[in-house]
């Protein structure tokens, strides 16, 4: 390697740190106060580059809360794929996979809830701004990847029979489901779980098994 190849390589390395410092501090201030109250002198500040250094790096806001959604995800996707890569899952039925992914969510939900919690907000925020499909296909990309992680185990129960063949031709529907309820479920604990008396009632990780036991019987 020459010096000058070595010079861009170590700039295109500190590029991509400044980056990912940017997208890093986008999301603390996303996830705590919601996309629409942040403005990118916010972002600058707390990433501690000058307002033009940021738009270098991202054009607008739109931008930067996309690049972050999509950092969000495959932080989370591979925060958990060393537990579902091994030879222990891989023996499981198809069933008994999908019991192990739900309990990954509720694992991010005692540890990451501010991930949750960032989702709503983008949801909102590109609900609100009407932005483009095209514009999110990136971000499609990433969900795409974990929904066929799920997929995937679907297809192996209902192929060893752990999961009732009813839902043999409906595979896709059976994904939404589980997934819009596991989702919204942890979604409503991180936002609002004690806003009320009564909630204190209800244990969140207590709230979550339950519901996915309700889930694997289901299937059965």
């Amino acid at each position: 390697m020459t010096p000058k190849e070595k010079l861009n390589e170590e700039r295109d390395e500190q590029k991509i740190n400044r980056m990912n410092r940017i997208l890093d501090k986008a999301f603390t201030l996303f996830s705590e106060k919601g996309i629409d109250t942040i403005a990118m002198t916010d972002i600058a500040k707390s990433a501690e580059i000058g307002v033009a250094s940021l738009y270098r790096y991202y054009e607008t806001k739109d931008e930067i809360a996309i690049r972050t959604a999509i950092w969000a995800w495959e932080k989370q996707k591979y925060s958990i794929l060393p537990e579902i890569n091994n030879e222990a899952f891989e023996k499981k039925n198809g069933l008994d996979q999908l019991k192990k992914i739900i309990s990954l969510f509720i694992k991010l939900y005692e540890e990451h809830n501010n991930f949750f919690r960032f989702i709503y907000f983008f949801d909102s925020y590109i609900v609100r701004t009407q932005i483009v499909p095209e514009r999110l296909k990136d971000y499609e990309t990433v969900i795409e990847s974990v929904q066929l992680i799920v997929k995937k185990s679907i297809k192996k129960g209902i192929a060893d029979r752990s999961i009732n063949n009813k839902y043999a031709d409906c595979e896709d529907n059976l994904y939404f489901t589980l997934m819009h309820t596991i989702f919204s479920t942890v979604q409503k604990l991180c936002l609002s779980g004690n806003m009320l008396d009564m909630d204190r009632k209800s244990n969140g990780k207590k709230e979550l098994e339950t519901l996915s036991d309700i889930l694997i019987q289901g299937l059965k």
